[in-house]
């Protein structure tokens, strides 16, 4: 309903354009220039009013939304609330919630409980740690020494991530 309403705001603003056009044209005095004026003074509020309503709409869209909290949770280091959605895109509780729970629905998304509070946790986006592991001794090392062979055994080091 908001999106047809804010759609005939805009197409309201049309004829209020175009009359004022026809007025400016036919402006050989004052009173038609003022004419003129005002009418194309309400048609470009009416328009900038309608296309800044459809544009707000299509941001808080829920599709756009779910694309947005994955862009958001991969800014924030692969976790996103949803205090921090709502924050970012100014929308309400209920449609943050369930935007989230879409996405750990499909899968993209794990809700754990932390300290009180709800986290969404993005595996693919947290960021991964490396280190070399000794596969006999379990000598575990970090990545940026420039050992290849375990000091303990003599054995390869091999990298894994965590």
């Amino acid at each position: 309903m908001k999106k047809v309403s804010a759609t005939l705001v805009a197409l309201l603003s049309i004829p209020f354009l175009t009359l004022g056009l026809l007025f400016l044209i036919a402006s050989n005095s004052l009173s038609r220039f003022l004419t003129a004026a005002a009418l194309l003074a309400i048609g470009l509020v009416l328009l900038i009013v309608g296309v800044r309503r459809l544009r707000r709409l299509a941001t808080i869209s829920e599709g756009a939304l779910r694309t947005g909290a994955v862009e958001l949770a991969r800014r924030l280091g692969g976790e996103l609330t949803v205090a921090q959605l709502r924050a970012e895109y100014r929308i309400p509780q209920d449609l943050a919630q369930r935007v989230l729970d879409h996405l750990v629905s499909e899968g993209t998304a794990t809700r754990e409980e932390r300290a009180e509070r709800v986290v969404f946790v993005f595996k693919g986006l947290q960021a991964a740690l490396a280190r070399k592991l000794c596969p006999y001794c379990a000598t575990e090392l970090p990545v940026r020494e420039a050992l290849r062979k375990c000091p303990n055994c003599g054995a390869q080091l091999e990298i894994s991530k965590t």
